[in-house]
């Protein structure tokens, strides 16, 4: 696991900063098709195998509403990333926890009207819906790392 997670931003045309990594390429094309929309994304170990997952925020008018955008967890392996999850209504700043369930870390991202919420990992995936969980923590919050946040300078 890295010290710092690496954070990738993509554009409608593309997403240049990870060409070399055609793994996440191909999982983007598959789960988007050619219409690419404009997202952010980060690689980061979420289920501690060693090989980083990908997190992908969508952002658009497909994507996003007056609550949120989506984000998807795609799952890496050797050859791959597979689609894990995907969560709606996700406001940022997006932050991994320091606490695991089910053998992945636990996210925690930003829910309109619900405030900082824990997404805990089940068999079939991150929780669609975030303002339906519980609220993070002060210690919670404190103990995550920030992986993805809205720019300074849109």
């Amino acid at each position: 696991m890295r010290p710092y997670p690496l954070i990738l931003a993509g554009l409608l045309t593309g997403c240049a900063s990870v060409s070399h990594d055609t793994r996440l390429n191909d999982a983007l094309s598959e789960q988007f098709g050619s219409e690419l929309p404009r997202y952010q994304s980060a690689l980061y170990d979420l289920n501690g195998d060693g090989v980083d997952d990908a997190l992908i925020y969508a952002q658009g008018p497909n994507w996003c509403g007056s609550a949120g955008c989506t984000l998807f967890v795609l799952q890496g392996s050797e050859h791959a990333f597979t689609l894990r999850s995907k969560t709606t209504i996700v406001q940022l700043p997006l932050r991994v926890s320091a606490h695991s369930t089910d053998g992945w870390r636990d996210l925690i991202v930003h829910a309109r009207g619900a405030g900082d919420v824990v997404l805990r990992a089940t068999d079939s995936g991150y929780p669609l819906n975030p303002s339906m969980q519980r609220p993070a923590t002060a210690t919670e919050l404190q103990s995550s790392e920030i992986l993805l946040e809205y720019p300074e300078n849109p």
